[in-house]
């Protein structure tokens, strides 16, 4: 699932280094951020000054997460992650317990967006680190066609939305523009060829139809 997190409130308990990823990570995706912790690191300092983060300076008391859709515990104290994880089942709200991770309902997995296409790896709080390797590994293995092909399928896609009446020839079709055979070609940077066969295959399946 895809948690669409702009503008959502979100409560980071903790300032130190695991708090500055998992900052990082919710200001990419637009979420309003308030970090609560007696001190914090430069670098959520400079967030702070910036106002790009609220800051309440002040340790974690129970009802302090109320109000907010994400809670994220890196302060490394048991009992706040155990009593985030108690009010998470009362209030409903997700909770992604970075330094306790089995108290936690949600993960923030690795992630990285190339052409349109987004990536996602977690290892279900087992191991950031090596989360981040296949992230690193998989970003310098993704052909920047794969980006160009996917704008020109959606520009298919709407051009030739009424071409195919059945739903299920729709899903069809669309699966065999992302086939190895049309796949081969695109990697190959041959996509106007990839392109013309995609064309050529809706006359077979409108008669299908």
């Amino acid at each position: 699932m895809n948690l669409k997190m702009k503008g959502l409130p979100c409560l980071v308990i903790g300032g130190g280094h695991i708090a500055v990823r998992k900052v990082k990570k919710l200001l990419l995706e637009d979420a309003e951020v308030t970090v609560l912790a007696p001190e914090i690191s430069p670098e959520l300092m400079q967030y702070f000054r910036e106002e790009r983060i609220s800051w309440q300076q002040a340790s974690y008391r129970k009802g302090d997460a109320k109000g907010y859709r994400f809670v994220v515990t890196a302060c490394g104290i048991r009992q706040v992650a155990e009593q985030v994880h108690e009010e998470s089942l009362l209030q409903s709200f997700l909770y992604n317990a970075a330094d306790f991770p089995p108290l936690g309902n949600c993960s923030l997995p690795a992630a990285f967006e190339t052409g349109g296409i987004h990536f996602a790896i977690s290892t279900d709080g087992r191991s950031p680190a090596m989360a981040k390797y296949v992230k690193n590994w998989l970003k310098g293995r993704i052909p920047p066609a794969f980006g160009v092909w996917l704008d020109k399928a959606a520009l298919l896609r709407e051009e030739l939305r009424n071409e195919i009446a059945d739903s299920r020839d729709r899903e069809r079709f669309w699966h065999m523009v992302f086939d190895d055979e049309i796949m081969n070609l695109v990697i190959s940077g041959k996509l106007d060829e990839a392109e013309e066969r995609v064309r050529n295959a809706v006359g077979c399946f409108r008669s299908e139809s």
